[in-house]
């Protein structure tokens, strides 16, 4: 299992040589690479890795300041010469804390680490679970797509209802259902598509999800008639 990752160092000579042992596991595709924090959080707003090897002393923010202001729990391992550091790491739940001189054998340790506690996550998803990424409020989301009920035009951007929140998307309708597992949702409407998992009931002109009733536009009345009595 290919791990993406970034690198976030101010230290440009350890950077570099933390890299080249990087290079050397298979199990490693390097995303990006940054000398502060502030530059790495602004990349993490708009792009998804899976693992961040992180320096303890960057500018502006500390390392546990800058794990504090993830809004996403990537795979962390920390970079430390401080044994205070490691329980700290411990308590919070990081993947992995790493003192220096760094070897290939502890790196590759880590990784391995770091690739079970992915595959543990993936396994408690729903089976054939879709998780589809959104840019929402200037960060990268993901939402499992058995958690979207309908999805709604608005303008230039969808409206994405879910059981927890709504999202607000730059995307048009087309765009987006491509990205939708195709024998769970459908196109009701100009204006919405429908999770057929979430569907309660419906009428000659409207589909019921949840209390609320969507429009069932005329060209689409065949389509979703065929469709839903197959589900």
């Amino acid at each position: 299992m290919k791990l993406t990752y970034i690198i976030v160092d101010p230290n440009a000579i350890q950077r570099l040589h933390l890299i080249q042992i990087f290079k050397k596991v298979e199990a490693l595709s390097k995303k990006a690479e940054f000398s502060n924090a502030v530059d790495a959080l602004n990349f993490l707003k708009y792009n998804s890795i899976d693992l961040i090897f992180l320096a303890s002393k960057l500018r502006v923010y500390s390392g546990f300041d800058f794990i504090a202001k993830l809004c996403d729990p990537n795979q962390v391992i920390f970079l430390t010469e401080k044994a205070e550091d490691a329980l700290k790491a411990f308590e919070l739940g990081l993947t992995d804390c790493i003192a220096p001189p760094y070897s290939l054998e502890r790196i590759e340790k880590a990784v391995l680490r770091a690739q079970i506690n992915l595959q543990s996550k993936r396994a408690l998803q729903p089976n054939n679970e879709k998780i589809i990424e959104v840019k929402h409020n200037l960060k990268i989301e993901k939402i499992a797509s058995s958690k979207i009920k309908w999805i709604e035009a608005m303008g230039d951007y969808i409206k994405i209802i879910t059981q927890e929140k709504n999202y607000l998307v730059l995307s048009t309708m087309k765009a987006f259902i491509k990205k939708l597992p195709e024998n769970q949702f459908l196109r009701i409407h100009k204006s919405f598509i429908v999770n057929l998992n979430r569907v309660a009931n419906y009428s000659a002109n409207s589909v019921n999800i949840d209390g609320i009733d969507l429009p069932l536009s005329r060209n689409k009345k065949k389509d979703f008639r065929q469709t839903i009595t197959q589900h």
